[in-house]
């Protein structure tokens, strides 16, 4: 083979590389932006309607624009998202209106722009539709505080188009994941509020795959008091509050179901301390600091975080992103009262002594009394 053509396909086969590397969808938070740890995804309200203004078949996708104004978040958005024609033969306008919500990926350090607190180091936004969530695609942001909006064009708008756009892709490959779980998932409806969860089973018997979202009077809550944390991630119960959260035909796992069912979906029979990496495979898509997990089972494990009491009045809501941990009932006459949990780094589920009964957690249910 002669020089030229050595050369020439070492150029074919450099360019095929590049490509597919590419092309490869990004795998976290951290890889895109190199901050591990220091990504929020918080939620905000929109403020007036939102726009839609076109539907384009192929690909299926629908243009939008709407404002945004809570707290620290004062923008106006344009861009698009991937919906298809059957989703809004369903109501899709009406749902996304009726919610009017977004959540939005980035590091949320309020600063000062002509004496107004506002987060400028917006990394990304997903509209909420009900239950769902879509990625705003080709995002762009406009700022009616001019000195912010000057700042954004200067720092932002050009030199991180590229990883929006990044941002985007990977957040539609957590939501088409998600679609995908739900629909290989089975349904149950709470009677008491009309409320419907998804379920899984396992080894015969049907789990909770999303948290309980019930409110028990003064047992109950949402993190940081916030009906949309509430929306996405269930309530968090003092055990009290846990022991009247399921709905009946239904009750709050026992440590050891806890332990049998972890068992059966990560086919570890050597006690769950010594199953290896196993706890991404619980950890859902989204919803925690620099990423997620894989999702694997369909258990969709977010992190919820949980709140503590502060002496006799007073608490707070820690560890959203960090941290996950589960309600077990009391085995028999046994006060010891376990938690099942997750952290960000952890690599397998464990259980935990809970720290009192007035700490509130997620609580997921099983089927039967």
């Amino acid at each position: 083979m002669d020089k030229q053509r050595t050369f020439s396909l070492f150029l074919i086969l450099s360019a095929f590389m590049a490509t597919s590397v590419l092309a490869l969808p990004p795998k976290t938070w951290d890889e895109i932006f190199g901050a591990p740890g220091q990504g929020d995804y918080v939620s905000a309200k929109i403020d007036g309607p939102i726009r839609f203004s076109k539907f384009e078949h192929y690909p299926p996708s629908q243009t939008l624009s709407f404002k945004v104004k809570e707290g620290a978040f004062e923008f106006a958005a344009t861009g698009d998202i991937l919906v298809s024609s059957d989703e809004i033969d369903a109501g899709f306008y009406a749902s996304c209106n009726d919610t009017k919500e977004v959540w939005i990926s980035c590091f949320n350090r309020p600063k000062n722009y002509m004496k107004q607190q506002l987060v400028l180091e917006i990394k990304g936004v997903d509209l909420a539709c009900g239950n769902d969530l879509h990625a705003v695609r080709n995002l762009r942001l406009k700022f009616p505080n001019k000195e912010a909006q000057n700042w954004w064009l200067k720092q932002y708008e050009q030199t991180e188009n590229h990883k929006r756009k990044l941002l985007a892709a990977f957040r539609i490959k957590e939501q088409e994941h998600r679609a995908r779980v739900k629909a290989a998932s089975g349904e149950v409806k709470d009677p008491r509020d009309g409320q419907v969860y998804r379920t899984i089973e396992i080894e015969g018997r049907r789990w909770f795959a999303q948290n309980v979202n019930y409110n028990v009077k003064d047992e109950s809550f949402c993190y940081e008091d916030k009906e949309s944390f509430c929306q996405r991630g269930g309530r968090l119960y003092t055990l009290e509050g846990a022991r009247k959260a399921c709905p009946k035909g239904w009750h709050l796992p026992r440590d050891r179901e806890w332990q049998d069912m972890i068992t059966a979906l990560s086919k570890c029979y050597e006690g769950v301390q010594n199953c290896g990496d196993f706890g991404t495979k619980f950890k859902a898509k989204t919803g925690w600091q620099g990423g997620g997990g894989t999702d694997e089972y369909g258990f969709t494990v977010f992190s919820s975080g949980y709140r503590a009491p502060l002496g006799e009045k007073s608490f707070r809501y820690t560890d959203m992103g960090e941290y996950a941990g589960f309600w077990s009932s009391q085995n028999g006459r046994n006060e010891t009262i376990w938690l099942w949990a997750l952290g960000r780094m952890s690599q397998t589920m464990v259980r935990q002594l809970a720290p009192s009964k007035k700490h509130a957690y997620p609580v997921r249910c099983v089927e039967g009394d």
